[in-house]
């Protein structure tokens, strides 16, 4: 779920641990809903394909994009991570994303 496109295993090998247990955490709490992850781990030449530039979060394993098209499903996803400490969001008609990569990135939040 977390496989860079090109690399089968690499999630697991390369995403951060901290992405990771948010999102099980928050649906943890509503189990009848699965999460649709779009994007998570990069690997260099996937996300030189996408036009990813090199310091972003996806590239490291602290990025998610998640397939939400549900306004209560989104609303649900921000809230709690909101909950949970999470203060890089990004929210569009169809996604939420999210990344704990503090350390070159500043708080904010995205609308598409």
């Amino acid at each position: 779920m977390f496989d860079s496109k090109d690399a089968e295993g690499s999630g697991y090998r390369f995403m951060e641990r901290e992405p990771v247990m948010i999102l099980d955490d928050i649906f943890s709490e509503k189990p009848d809903w699965k999460p649709k992850v779009e994007l998570a781990y990069c690997s260099k030449l996937y996300g030189d394909i996408l036009g990813l530039p090199s310091s972003s979060p996806f590239r490291v394993g602290k990025a998610i994009k998640l397939r939400a098209t549900n306004p209560k499903q989104r609303m649900f996803i921000v809230r709690h991570l909101i909950l949970r400490g999470v203060t890089r969001i990004g929210v569009g008609m169809e996604h939420v994303y999210f990344d704990t990569d503090n350390y070159l990135h500043k708080d904010a939040l995205y609308v598409q």
